[in-house]
């Protein structure tokens, strides 16, 4: 990839994330009251979700080497 498409994807995305947060924000604020009282456990299930796959991934990846080691 060029470095001038680089840049401009790179700009590109960051204003729309920092756009897409804010109005984001603004909006979950306005529909949902009192949002600040679920703040805290919305951040630790998605906190939670993000590191799903890696455990799911670390315990097959050990059953998968039990399994091998046990049929040599």
């Amino acid at each position: 990839m060029h470095y001038k498409t680089f840049i401009s994807y790179n700009v590109i995305g960051g204003f729309l994330w920092t756009f897409g947060m804010s109005f984001g924000g603004f909006f979950l604020g306005s529909i949902i009251p009192d949002v600040d009282k679920y703040l805290l456990p919305i951040i630790f299930l998605i906190i939670f979700l993000s590191l799903l796959p890696p455990i799911i991934e670390f315990i097959k990846d050990k059953r998968k080497k039990k399994d091998v080691n046990s049929v040599s």
